[in-house]
């Protein structure tokens, strides 16, 4: 259960910091708009692909730059702690990447946003929309990864050890950057470079290895969640 207070503290954090936060009440009016994908596109979002268990995201062509993420009223409860775990998760990836002058990795902004009374569930997350590239020209880039840009996702891999490591959460940017897009389970306990083991050169596993091996060496523990 999140606290009440916390709760308010981010959706003030939302009202200071979101530049589009007073232009998007009127596309939230319907509260049956959120219990399929098909009320969610018919009130003109465009609907990003996903997994029927996970978040449906979508963009709208009125608000350029940001997507809308949010559980199907059908899911059995209340989604908030999710919601402020990926917030948080996103802060701390942004703050840490700024706080080490990392230049070859990103993450985008998160926001809470609260919906009118009338709808069931009340909240959901608003991000930043970044530039990113397919899957196939994101593979290529993991098969070329220099060494500057490997030292920044091993690290940062190892602080949040349970950030999904798949091509879909890790993309690239058009400016070739790595992009940290999933921040559900960021805190969870999960094996090195599980899923991208496979996608970059021998060579380059090994280096991620040393940055593992000397922070663990080091006596650094990976981050944990609040919530």
């Amino acid at each position: 259960m999140v606290a009440r207070n916390l709760i308010s503290a981010e959706l003030d954090e939302t009202w200071r910091s979101l530049p589009i936060v007073d232009q998007i009440a009127d596309l939230f009016t319907d509260p049956d708009m959120f219990r399929s994908v098909d009320r969610y596109a018919a009130k003109g979002f465009k609907i990003v692909a996903h997994h029927p268990d996970k978040m449906m995201c979508g963009r709208h062509k009125r608000i350029r730059g940001y997507v809308f993420k949010k559980f199907n009223d059908s899911f059995p409860k209340s989604q908030i702690e999710n919601y402020m775990r990926r917030i948080e998760g996103a802060r701390l990836l942004r703050s840490f990447i700024a706080d080490r002058g990392f230049v070859h990795v990103t993450a985008p902004k998160k926001w809470l946003y609260e919906l009118p009374r009338a709808f069931d569930e009340r909240y959901l997350v608003i991000a930043e929309r970044l530039d990113l590239q397919d899957k196939e020209d994101t593979e290529k880039r993991y098969e070329r990864i220099e060494v500057p840009q490997l030292i920044e996702l091993a690290t940062i891999l190892y602080y949040f050890r349970g950030l999904n490591s798949t091509l879909s959460n890790l993309p690239f940017t058009e400016d070739r950057k790595i992009a940290f897009v999933d921040t559900e389970r960021w805190d969870n306990d999960k094996e090195y470079l599980e899923k991208l083991r496979d996608r970059i050169p021998r060579e380059r596993r090994r280096q991620a290895k040393a940055v593992y091996s000397e922070l663990k060496r080091l006596g650094q523990r990976p981050f944990r969640s609040a919530f």
